[in-house]
């Protein structure tokens, strides 16, 4: 069984999980958020240096929602999916979705710090000029349907606990060959807003 339809047979059982979870649980924890930023050209590791990186003249701006059916102790684990529009060399759009663990946090003092960690699937209508299109046409690979990591932290204060301001590291990514003969994809240092209800 290649990648495809296994990625496909454990969206279906998940999502049978989630259906008795949600009978389970009618007090659900779901989310909105919007987001915004900048794309930089460098590998995921130097992305994460949010002041040193080498930013590229291409934007980002999405919309998501994450579900989280699962709570086990102080971790959370669930669905999210998103839209965004990419802007800047070229203008292209992305849709991506993938499963998603999440850390209660700490407090300190009025601030709780919570990190969380998504993995699944993105695909963009085209490649972006940049980083991802450079990095296409070198591996003569297909950067449109690649892997999806985003690694984030937000910041939620006692006021107002249902609202969460947040970054993310917004990466595209071909795990070294695995998909369309990619390694780096693209990476977005993004800024947003979450709704907690």
């Amino acid at each position: 069984m290649n990648f495809f339809p296994r990625m496909a047979l454990a969206a279906v059982v998940l999502q049978l999980g989630l259906g008795h979870a949600r009978a389970d649980r009618p007090d659900l924890d779901q989310s909105v958020m919007v987001f915004g930023g900048a794309m930089v050209d460098e590998n995921m590791l130097d992305a994460a240096n949010v002041f040193g990186s080498d930013y590229e003249d291409n934007a980002l701006i999405g919309l998501g929602y994450q579900v989280f059916p699962y709570q086990f102790g102080t971790f959370s684990f669930g669905l999210e999916a998103g839209l965004a529009g990419r802007f800047g060399q070229s203008t292209s759009g992305e849709v991506w979705g993938g499963v998603v663990g999440r850390h209660d946090g700490v407090k300190l003092g009025p601030v709780r710090v919570a990190p969380s960690f998504t993995f699944g699937l993105s695909h963009v209508t085209k490649s972006q000029k940049g980083r991802e299109r450079d990095h296409e046409q070198e591996r003569d690979g297909n950067a449109r349907t690649l892997f999806y990591l985003g690694p984030e932290l937000s910041l939620s204060s006692d006021k107002l606990p249902n609202t969460e301001v947040f970054w993310r590291l917004h990466h595209r990514s071909g795990a070294w060959g695995t998909l369309g003969d990619m390694h780096g994809g693209s990476n977005a240092n993004v800024v947003g807003v979450r709704y907690k209800f």
